[in-house]
């Protein structure tokens, strides 16, 4: 890195100094030249005023575009605070003076501005404070901004080259030389003194890039990017973002942790680690004492982490167990539920106090007081093979806290997940970061921590002891009791669910399915070989919430679990608000609650989802979007992504004969049919579907519409529908493969999803869907197999699915494609093994025997049995539920 001058000081070599004095000059020569003798405190004040709101404004940075033209809004906002704040510090009668003075400041400053402006333009010019640049991108952007830097050197860039990596691109093609690909750009910036690059869209895809943009940064180069969809951005852009022509160009934050800012980081950290040293030092004393006594000889743990640049260090903790040898302690990735943990121990880490001796570490230099977590060499070497960007982390001095921590990813929580914060908070590193983060950590220490242990929820009542006893499930040694919690009992989510019951109860784990009596989702897990229990709970929050959970505490007490699997909205509220952490807790929405609702509402559901999340042991998304959404709203617990599957075999292709064989079997007449399959409610749309239904028989006059399913909308789309012969309701029933084998086209015309799987099961029976673009829909839909249309974009549903109606063939291909897509990337048996993954990861925490092997290890394949229909009348899963 520089370390010049210049480098410690940015603002010597650029015209900042100037601007930033001559705002408050501005101000203070317009109260000499109009109210001549002036209290100095009130000028003063004025000037002051108008310097911090210039300096909010972002108006005293250079900038490649110096304009007063477009400084003119915030200069006049910087002279009318001024005036303001003179008026209120002088008499009331010289109101009329001081206005004069704010418009003589906003003359004077847009003046003095001008010269300043013309002054840096020429030197500009003269390439005296012109800046040599790369840029990399050959395509029409990048050309465009060269020839631009060349025409107007005002700008004070002076491009030197272009590199791409287009096949026959020469130099005659460009406006300046080409210098090579974009492996050649770092030799190039040297070779050529270059500090300064722009990227325009090259051509590698950006995840290809990024790791180079990013080592431009470390470098203290001058990075700027051209963001996409730069043409809609205007001019009210983003305060690193200017407009060069027609080119908007975003200026990225210079590496933050150079040699002078490094400095300061270590005189904070011995500052305040010195400090709280001596403030805690009764503390610390009470600590030792408790675990002499309860450990024994040993106070002190000391083992090896991997600090900055991979070097190892010494680490200190209170001891709170003794392991049965250094191996154990050097491999074994959690015993925080291990039985040898006393209760002083227990406390020591519920509370951290056990890190306390790690400002020794701060103190002596081999820690920082935040970054990231310090690893053992043993687990760096496997996550550095398995994750990428683990290495990453090693650039910075590792940390007692760390911007990972703050958010709950501590302990056995995703690793991946833990990389991206740590290299966040290295890329954005800043002095007032580090201070959040001490504040955050201080907080989450002092706020209540459940204790880890699964004992008895709460105390047996009268009514436990008059009930019959349920029978607590026994397992063999090493393999996990899971109970399933679900609400609703049919549709997507059960079907969701039963894949992922049919595995586990093929790898010989206890599984405990605990779910309302309505539905099949009870008759089909018994049918797989799991423990069924009755727990009675509605779809929607209200006063029953506290029987549900009560009958929930006896289902725990009873099967005594050691993963409880938490299935959509409601049983997310009544497992989290009972467990509380207690037990290692998955929750997975199937759909966030929050998307359900809207105003008021739509704010304490979110709110509550993100106060929840301290709860949650590790979410499941079924796809990247919902994790997206999840994250966008301050949700960000450990989570794994596992996109939902579908039976292969159930729903195999279908051809023109069993078509016809299946309208003959289902009483239907041999035209073009569109089938929508799943519960008729507001989330899945059929509404708009029936209103796109005018337009598609308009032009297939001879088309029929089926909506397979039921729910709370049914009497509405009755009555829309009711004099239409060609729109059949046919309710919810078992054979849903075979209205997906029947049907010319599959309408999802959602709302919203989480991952919704009629689609997935339509496009493994090789049909043509048309879908709305809700959350995995992108996801799990490949280009040329279907058509995603808007939200509730009622003609272009019409119109996508009366074109596949009129060409059999373009319908025909896009099942094709949709059904290979299916096949490769989306069967049940992956996705259930995901979650064994993370089930299994769970229990050997809650034992105490995790290891980073178990973690990464491969997990057998299983081909369990599909279990028998129910019996009774009830149907087998047939849709995407509301949360699915």
């Amino acid at each position: 890195m520089r370390s010049r001058l210049v480098d410690m000081l940015p603002s010597l070599g650029s015209i900042r100094p100037l601007l930033t004095v001559i705002d408050p000059a501005a101000v203070v020569l317009a109260c000499i030249v109009v109210l001549g003798p002036t209290p100095p405190v009130a000028v003063l004040a004025a000037a002051f005023a108008a310097l911090c709101v210039c300096r909010s404004a972002d108006l005293h940075r250079s900038r490649l575009v110096l304009s007063v033209v477009e400084d003119l809004p915030r200069l006049v906002l910087a002279a009318g605070v001024a005036a303001l704040t003179l008026a209120a510090l002088t008499s009331p009668a010289a109101v009329a003076p001081v206005a004069v003075v704010g418009l003589v400041s906003l003359v004077l400053m847009v003046v003095l501005r001008t010269g300043v402006y013309a002054l840096a333009h020429t030197r500009r010019r003269s390439g005296r404070s012109s800046h040599a640049v790369i840029v990399v991108g050959a395509g029409a952007v990048g050309q465009r901004l060269a020839t631009t830097f060349l025409h107007r050197p005002e700008l004070g860039l002076r491009p030197v080259g272009i590199i791409d990596t287009s096949p026959g691109l020469t130099s005659r093609d460009l406006p300046v030389p080409l210098l090579g690909g974009t492996d050649s750009l770092e030799r190039a910036m040297a070779d050529l003194g270059v500090e300064d690059v722009v990227f325009a869209f090259p051509d590698p895809p950006d995840d290809h890039l990024i790791e180079l943009v990013r080592r431009c940064v470390q470098a203290d180069h001058q990075v700027f990017v051209v963001p996409r969809f730069f043409e809609m951005m205007g001019l009210d852009h983003h305060r690193r973002t200017e407009v060069i022509g027609d080119v908007a160009v975003m200026r990225l934050q210079r590496w933050g942790l150079r040699p002078p800012t490094m400095l300061l980081k270590r005189a904070v950290d011995v500052t305040l680690s010195a400090t709280a040293l001596v403030l805690l030092s009764p503390v610390l004393l009470v600590c030792a004492v408790g675990v002499r006594l309860e450990t024994g000889p040993g106070v002190i743990f000391r083992q090896t982490r991997i600090g900055r640049g991979g070097r190892p260090f010494t680490l200190y903790k209170f001891r709170s167990l003794k392991p049965h040898d250094t191996t154990e302690s050097a491999t074994q990735w959690s015993i925080d539920h291990d039985q040898r943990l006393g209760r002083f121990g227990r406390f020591l880490r519920r509370t951290s106090l056990d890190e306390l001796p790690q400002l020794v570490n701060v103190l002596r230099g081999d820690m920082s007081l935040v970054g990231p977590r310090p690893e053992r060499p043993f687990f760096v070497r496997e996550f550095s093979r398995a994750t990428v960007r683990y290495d990453e982390r090693h650039r910075v001095q590792t940390g007692l806290t760390g911007w990972a921590q703050v958010h709950d990813l501590r302990g056995d929580t995703s690793i991946d997940a833990r990389v991206r914060f740590d290299n966040y908070y290295i890329e954005n590193w800043s002095l007032w970061t580090d201070l959040k983060i001490m504040c955050r950590t201080v907080l989450a220490i002092v706020r209540h921590q459940p204790d880890p242990r699964a004992p008895m929820l709460l105390r047996p009542t009268e009514d436990d002891a008059a009930r019959p006893a349920e029978p607590t499930v026994s397992t063999p040694p090493g393999r996990p009791r899971v109970l399933h919690v679900s609400m609703p009992t049919t549709e997507g989510v059960a079907t969701v669910l039963m894949g992922y019951v049919r595995d586990q109860v093929a790898r010989g784990w206890s599984v405990t399915v605990a779910c309302p009596s309505s539905g099949w989702l009870a008759d089909a897990a018994r049918g797989a070989g799991a423990q069924v229990v009755r727990w009675e709970a509605s779809r929607n929050p209200g006063p029953g919430i506290v029987r549900e959970i009560r009958r929930l505490r006896r289902i725990v007490n009873d099967v005594r679990p050691d993963v409880v699997h938490l299935h959509s909205a409601k049983a997310g509220m009544a497992g989290r608000l009972l467990l509380r952490g207690v037990v290692p807790t998955v929750f997975q929405p199937h759909a966030w609650s929050f998307q359900a609702v809207s105003g008021p509402m739509k704010r304490a559901v979110t709110a509550w989802e993100r106060f929840a999340q301290r709860w949650t042991t590790e979410l499941v998304c079924v796809s990247h979007s919902e994790l997206t959404l999840a994250e966008s709203v301050g949700i960000a617990t450990a989570t794994t992504v596992s996109p939902n599957g579908v039976d292969l075999d159930r729903f195999a292709p279908a051809t023109d004969r069993t078509r016809t064989q299946a309208r003959r079997r289902l009483g239907l007449p041999d035209v073009p049919t569109v089938v929508c399959v799943g519960r008729l409610t507001e989330q899945k749309g059929q509404v708009d579907l029936v209103e796109a239904w005018a337009d598609v028989r308009t032009r297939v006059p001879d088309a029929q519409l089926v909506l397979v399913g039921d729910g709370p909308d049914r009497a509405e789309i009755e009555a829309r529908t009711s004099d239409l012969d060609d729109v059949a309701l046919v309710g919810v029933r078992s054979d849903v493969q075979t209205w997906f084998a029947a049907a010319d086209v599959i309408a999802a015309p959602s709302h919203w999803e989480g991952m919704a799987v009629a689609p997935l099961e339509a496009m493994a029976s090789g049909r043509s869907v048309v879908a709305t673009d809700v959350e995995g829909m992108s996801e799990s839909m490949p280009r040329g197999g279907g058509l995603i249309v808007g939200v509730g974009d009622v003609d272009a549903l019409a119109d996508g699915i009366a074109e596949r109606l009129l060409d059999p063939e373009l319908a025909d291909q896009e099942g094709a494609v949709a059904r290979e897509h299916v096949a490769a990337r989306h069967d049940v048996n992956a996705s259930a093994r995901d979650v064994a993954r993370l089930t299994l990861r769970q229990f050997h925490r809650s034992q105490g025997t995790a290891d980073v092997l178990m973690a990464l290890g491969p997990m057998a394949m299983t081909s369990p049995p599909r279990p028998p229909l129910p019996r009774g009348g009830a149907t087998v899963p047939a849709a995407a539920g509301p949360e699915a």
